[in-house]
């Protein structure tokens, strides 16, 4: 980097002075015979040695890429959000504003287009000046010298170390190994790419990496639209980012960038008037704050946090979640994802228009997931709260769509969405939808044996809470009567749901729900398929993502495809990610799947949708769910 004001460090002492001027002006001396003169013409058995020694430093860099943003799309293309531990997007050189280029060069290398990527009289003369007046340090790297200087700072990032401890032992080893690889990469590139190069990845302040970023922060304009005071505030901020940064320090940025127009006057590339009329223009900002992360995202942040989990939890893209977190932040990806910008927006304006999340004085929290039962993407997902970890009755980062191990808060109770699953082993042991059944009883014994073949028994004993059986309810009075299975399940009704599971075995029903992926959203247990009032009453905790994945079983003729959220990764250099693919599999047979989706139809066409006044357009299919007290409610289809 350019020189620091380190005018509140102790002065190095004159000894230390003199032999790191020594040390420099011996490598001085022999880059100045390497660039000026054949390595012959070097006289001396110590200008020999120190040749042969600066020709044994290595002179290419491993040249990983810069740090860049990543990019998550919706399968539209359009921006969900970015994220990034540097806020950087790269431009070639054509996109930034000649005025930029000029007042970068004026203040920093004026003699960028004719020195070899070293200027050894600057560093002569730099050297004298800081021997003599180290309270008013100069420095003389040139932009190739930065360039590399910037690049191996940001290797140091990328493999885990503290970019505020990094250089702080900088040694004249290390000054002359820089000289070394500024020498290579002036042989390997042109002065244009190293200006591009150099342009794209110096800190323009805060966390604004390059001149497109820093350029869109200060005045929301790309960095081809920079004018002459704009360009020489951000050239003039190079030397100390923070300390000339005029978001904080305005008076002090303001001075530096009348010296860059002073200087821009000196070398040619603007007119006296010109560099008098910028000088005269006000510090006039207008800050767009750029955010990393789902806090950020322009939409559906609650699915963006489920992508980030994806990545996060991916071996794909590192062994451990540090190496993850890095290429996720610095690797440059375009994360393209299932989201369907016009679902989302119906999907917001549905839970906000159930629930508004600014008018919610009881907490009353509200959740839609929508995932395509042909292949398991997901195509949107909202809650009616806030994407933020800052206190407030609304705010929240946990996901109510999806499990705990992806972000989520758990899952719910699920209440009588749960009874499809024992229609589905009903129509799987051969019995009919219109088969008879007597729902009038509303009890069961302590003593009554229910049928489990899983367990040693053979059956499974239920003595209730109080020690004298099950007892339930009906949610309306006069439905325990004899009826068919379709009508009992159509309708809700809690003792048609008991009567056909005493009629069936437990555990088959428990494998059922196993086979379509039912499972605690806590701990990732299968439902305990012993326990009544999981098995049949709902009242296990379970994501509405699991529950979405299940019912869409019932749609696809018995066809389950896992949820999936990314459907390719790739990174600037057009690298591919591996990421899963479509997985889908036959779970239950089609004609079980198609007569479960019978009945739920009848749900919105006469049954318990349709009681309530739920609209859906024909051959929908779905089923209702209510806990007790109406704690949680469900609609699921």
């Amino acid at each position: 980097m350019a020189s620091r004001n380190n005018s509140g460090s102790e002065p190095t002492s004159v000894l230390g002075n003199v032999v790191a001027f020594i040390a420099v002006a011996v490598v001085t001396g022999v880059v100045a015979a390497g660039l000026l003169v054949p390595p012959a013409a070097a006289a001396g058995l110590a200008a020999n040695a120190s040749v042969g020694w600066f020709k044994s430093l290595p002179a290419d860099m491993e040249s990983g890429p810069v740090s860049e943003a990543s990019t998550v799309v919706a399968k539209d293309g359009t921006e969900v959000a970015k994220f990034f531990a540097q806020n950087r997007d790269p431009v070639p050189l054509d996109q930034i504003s000649p005025n930029m280029r000029n007042a970068l060069l004026s203040i920093e290398d004026r003699d960028f287009y004719d020195h070899g990527g070293v200027d050894p009289w600057g560093i002569v003369r730099a050297m004298g000046n800081n021997l003599l007046r180290p309270s008013t340090r100069q420095g003389a790297s040139t932009i190739t010298q930065q360039y590399v200087n910037n690049l191996i700072i940001d290797q140091q990032v990328r493999a885990g170390e503290q970019a505020s401890t990094i250089g702080a032992d900088k040694g004249v080893v290390d000054k002359i190994k820089e000289i070394k690889l500024a020498l290579s990469m002036e042989q390997e590139k042109s002065k244009d790419e190293i200006l591009e190069g150099y342009l794209n990845i110096v800190l323009f302040g805060g966390s604004n990496y390059g001149v497109e970023a820093a350029s869109q922060y200060f005045w929301g304009i790309p960095a081809s639209k920079l004018s002459i005071a704009q360009s020489a505030t951000l050239a003039g901020m190079v030397q100390s980012p923070n300390y000339y940064n005029p978001e904080v320090n305005p008076e002090a940025s303001t001075q530096r960038r009348n010296v860059v127009l002073d200087t821009m006057v000196q070398t040619g590339s603007i007119t006296q008037q010109q560099a008098d009329q910028a000088a005269k223009e006000p510090m006039k900002l207008d800050i767009h704050h750029t955010n990393s992360g789902c806090s950020a995202a322009k939409t559906a942040p609650y699915f963006c946090d489920y992508v980030e989990n994806e990545v996060m939890q991916s071996d794909s893209f590192g062994t451990t979640p540090e190496e993850r977190l890095a290429t996720l932040q610095r690797g440059g990806l375009t994360i393209r994802t299932t989201l369907d910008p016009k679902a989302q927006k119906a999907a917001d304006t549905q839970v906000n228009a159930t629930q508004p999340k600014d008018n919610n004085p009881d907490s009353v929290s509200t959740s839609l997931i929508s995932l395509e039962p042909g292949n398991g993407h997901i195509v949107s997902m909202a809650q009616n709260t806030n994407y933020s970890a800052a206190e407030g009755m609304s705010n929240t980062t946990y996901n109510f769509n999806v499990d705990t191990s992806m972000g989520g808060a758990g899952g719910f109770q699920v209440g009588s969405t749960f009874k499809p699953f024992t229609l589905a082993q009903w129509i799987n042991s051969g019995k009919g939808v219109k088969a008879s059944i007597d729902a009038r009883r509303l009890s069961y014994p302590a003593d009554y044996q229910w049928k489990a073949s899983c367990l040693p028994n053979g059956y499974k004993i239920e003595p209730g809470t109080d020690g004298n059986g099950l007892s339930f309810q009906n949610a309306t009075e006069g439905y325990n009567k004899v009826m068919d299975v379709d009508y009992g399940i159509y309708n809700s009704i809690n003792s048609a749901l008991y009567a056909m599971a005493a009629d069936l075995d437990l555990c088959q029903i428990g494998e059922i729900t196993k086979a379509l992926g039912i499972h605690d959203g806590k701990t990732g247990d299968p439902v305990d398929t012993t326990v009544l009032s999981s098995l049949l009453g709902g009242s296990a905790d379970i994501s509405p993502m699991t529950m979405a994945r299940a019912f869409s079983a019932f749609a696809n003729d018995g066809m389950m495809c896992e949820p999936r959220s990314i459907t390719r990764v790739t990174d600037r250099s057009g690298k591919n990610y591996s990421v899963p693919g479509d997985k889908c599999q036959q779970v239950i047979k089609k004609e079980v799947a198609q007569g479960v989706n019978y009945v739920l139809e009848q749900v919105i066409v006469k049954g318990s949708a349709y009681q309530r006044g739920i609209g859906l357009p024909n051959a929908s299919a779905a089923k209702t769910g209510t806990t007790d007290n109406s704690t949680q409610t469900w609609m699921l289809g």
